[in-house]
């Protein structure tokens, strides 16, 4: 069943969307709502479901189950292969299980599901004509191989002393609050790169291939071409400009890859018992793989709002993509 405001706002072509208009997050607003920010701040939304979630797996990930920084000094292929399958089983464990969860068990039905189309299947434009299988493909050929790489670039500039590594002694402060400075960093490197992506010559030969996912599911987060990759990757240059410790790089990279797998998810919760216990899918990115020319950014800094790209989710907004010639649906 569609919910209330998916009826009241008469906006056809969903299974479900949250009120519309949606709102970015109330930080970079003007004038200043504190009280606003600190609630979204504080949400299951954000703080519960996204950033103390990678803050406690990158955490594990670096206590438990990485390879002791002095191994990183020699580039050998085992302590290499250890992170790769790290890597590896943390891209199975949390898009193969949200996969499962809502697409193969179907525990969830349509509730809270934006797009009722499923994902593809006999389709040609896709490795082994499944969704699916080029998902899974791109997602871990690639994806989880360039994620590796980066974080093995990482591991061993710091090994080696070639970056210095923060300690949580030498400022407590400024270590905690560098993972709050991640997703924001994030969300204008997203915004810039994905501009670029979407210059019709890069379009066309690397990110056409993300965009075939017009219904998207778990895996469809980071199935992306290898300079896409790249491209998307190089947000961690910041730790080669911010004090930072070995930790902070896993957790930004997982934020990528996860935040990108929850984001694409197809689902704005897990519900138990028909209330909402973690946030997953983002209508706010949904709207860009139907829609294409906007949103390109995350809805963490408003740059496609004071940009121009900005899509609410109404109908009024996607006329407007329309009489300038920027709507594409999907």
């Amino acid at each position: 069943m569609k919910s209330m405001a998916a009826r009241d706002d008469n906006v056809a072509g969903w299974n479900w969307h949250p009120p519309l208009p949606i709102e970015g997050a109330p930080i970079f607003v003007f004038p200043l709502q504190p009280l606003r920010a600190a609630r979204w701040f504080f949400s299951v939304g954000f703080l519960g479901s996204f950033l103390l979630p990678y803050v406690g797996s990158s955490l594990v990930a670096w206590v438990f189950l990485h390879p002791d920084l002095a191994r990183c000094v020699t580039p050998e292929i085992g302590w290499m292969v250890e992170i790769f399958a790290r890597n590896l089983g943390i891209m199975v464990l949390v898009a193969g299980g949200l996969h499962v969860y809502f697409h193969t068990y179907r525990r969830q039905g349509s509730a809270h599901r934006f797009d009722a189309r499923e994902l593809a299947r006999d389709d040609p434009r896709f490795v082994g004509r499944s969704q699916v299988i080029d998902n899974i493909f791109w997602s871990c050929a690639s994806g989880v191989t360039l994620w590796t790489a980066s974080e093995i670039l990482f591991m061993w500039a710091y090994a080696s002393g070639h970056l210095p590594i923060l300690a949580w002694d030498d400022s407590p402060v400024w270590f905690g609050l560098l993972f709050v400075v991640v997703p924001f960093w994030q969300s204008v490197h997203f915004y810039l790169i994905h501009r670029l992506l979407h210059w019709k010559p890069v379009y066309r030969s690397i990110h056409a291939l993300h965009h075939r996912n017009v219904a998207i599911g778990p895996w469809s987060g980071i199935s992306m071409h290898p300079i896409e990759h790249v491209l998307y990757f190089s947000s961690v240059v910041l730790h080669l400009v911010v004090p930072s410790h070995p930790l902070h790089v896993i957790f930004h990279l997982q934020f990528l890859v996860l935040g990108a797998v929850q984001s694409h998810c197809g689902y704005q919760d897990i519900l138990v018992r028909g209330r909402a216990v973690f946030a997953l899918g983002d209508f706010f990115h949904q709207l860009h793989h139907r829609y294409f020319t906007c949103n390109y950014g995350t809805d963490y800094v408003q740059l496609d709002r004071w940009f121009g790209s900005f899509h609410d989710g109404t109908s009024e907004a996607t006329r407007r993509l329309t009489r300038h010639g920027r709507g594409r649906s999907g």
